[in-house]
């Protein structure tokens, strides 16, 4: 299993933008192997799908929601109490709110790799980034 960050979904989706081409074979594979995601990260993609017309923005969200794949977390007050304990652990390295739910997700799931372009989790002993958008479009 892996966490998809909102970056790498933004990524996927936007074909307009640099990164997509990116990051097609790491989300095909992640797709296959089995996605962990929490709700915190999907609401952090509609946002940036806010703007398309209504059916497209429910396209979307419909198609990651149906993955068989999916593992969809949602955010209780346990969960939320790892994410503080996160938060107060990794704030100075660069990793807040949203990243600290992540975090907490990928605990409570027992999940070691995620895909993002957010350096933050690099500095985070124990997880395996996978990122292979060239340093050159950070």
């Amino acid at each position: 299993m892996i966490y998809i960050d909102a970056n790498f979904w933004i990524y996927w989706f936007d074909q307009r933008l640099s990164e997509h081409k990116y990051v097609l074979e790491t989300m095909r594979e992640a797709i296959r192997e089995g996605i962990v995601l929490n709700v915190v990260t999907l609401v952090e993609v509609a946002h940036y799908l806010r703007n398309l017309s209504v059916q497209e923005f429910r396209d979307k969200l419909d198609k990651i929601q149906s993955l068989t794949t999916l593992k969809l977390i949602n955010l209780d007050i346990e969960l939320a109490k790892q994410a503080f304990e996160q938060l107060m652990k990794y704030s100075k390295a660069g990793i807040g709110a949203r990243d600290s739910v992540i975090l907490a997700t990928m605990e409570a799931t027992a999940t070691k790799r995620i895909a993002t372009h957010d350096k933050g989790f690099t500095k985070i002993k124990g997880l395996e980034v996978i990122d292979p958008i060239p340093k050159t479009l950070s």
